[in-house]
């Protein structure tokens, strides 16, 4: 888990462009909930939303007093827009998944990823007034649309964005009719023990079963001894693929 530096430029850093995702927290409370303890810590993210589950999702999360990470996609309209606000006023982190969702445009090349993405900050900064700086690769860092990821992940890190894959997975985009209670047993099979745990779902109109048994993975995850975060700029990054491979 990376340390947090007390400097003027992680002040300046969290207050201004990171906490885009964290709007409603105080900048001590930040550090406080963010800080590593050397616990278990489980981070649920929500991919290719808004959509007509998301206002499922979000409640559910806010009667569990539970905060998450959404991995957006451009949207538009009136309600989209509500999403967007909705996910940042209620203490969540609002992260950037693409714009467009077409992996064919998206990864024609870094020029097109580089358009795409930055169409989408645009867009989140128009309506939020900040610029997210948490990324999921469409298809994660690891898919097997692009031959070598790495030019991509130097333009994302070279714009200050941070890129997060998952390790443990519900299936509910592959299989959107599978019960509740088997997608959240695909997850907890990912997660024995490990920290942190970063769990890939999806924000969906189709993923209604998704939202169903959320309420129960939330208490399972409490039970083994999670705390469950938003990702944060502390947050320990899982990467399929990185730089270094």
């Amino acid at each position: 888990m990376a340390a947090i530096i007390l400097g003027s430029w992680w002040f300046s850093r969290v207050t201004g462009t990171y906490l885009a995702g964290q709007k409603d927290a105080e900048i001590h409370e930040w550090i406080k909930s963010n800080a590593s303890a050397g616990g278990k810590y489980a981070y649920l993210t929500f991919d290719d939303g808004p959509s007509d589950n998301t206002d499922a999702i979000l409640d559910v999360l806010k009667e569990k007093k539970v905060k998450a990470t959404f991995f957006v996609v451009g949207k538009e309209g009136k309600e989209a827009k509500r999403r967007y606000m909705r996910i940042l006023n209620e203490g969540h982190t609002l992260g950037m998944h693409s714009y467009s969702h077409d992996y064919e445009k998206i990864y024609r090349s870094v020029d097109d990823f580089a358009a795409d993405i930055k169409k989408l900050d645009a867009y989140l900064y128009q309506i939020t007034g900040r610029h997210p700086t948490a990324f999921r690769f469409p298809g994660g860092s690891s898919n097997s649309i692009v031959s070598d990821i790495r030019p991509y992940i130097q333009w994302v890190k070279e714009q200050g964005y941070e890129y997060y894959d998952w390790n443990a997975v519900s299936g509910d985009a592959l299989k959107v009719q599978m019960a509740a209670d088997a997608l959240n047993q695909n997850i907890l099979k990912d997660v024995h023990g490990q920290s942190p745990v970063i769990v890939l779902m999806h924000d969906l109109a189709e993923t209604v079963h998704t939202t169903e048994g959320l309420s129960d993975l939330i208490d399972e995850l409490h039970n083994r001894g999670y705390e469950l975060r938003a990702i944060s700029q502390t947050t320990e990054a899982i990467h399929h693929v990185s730089m270094k491979e």
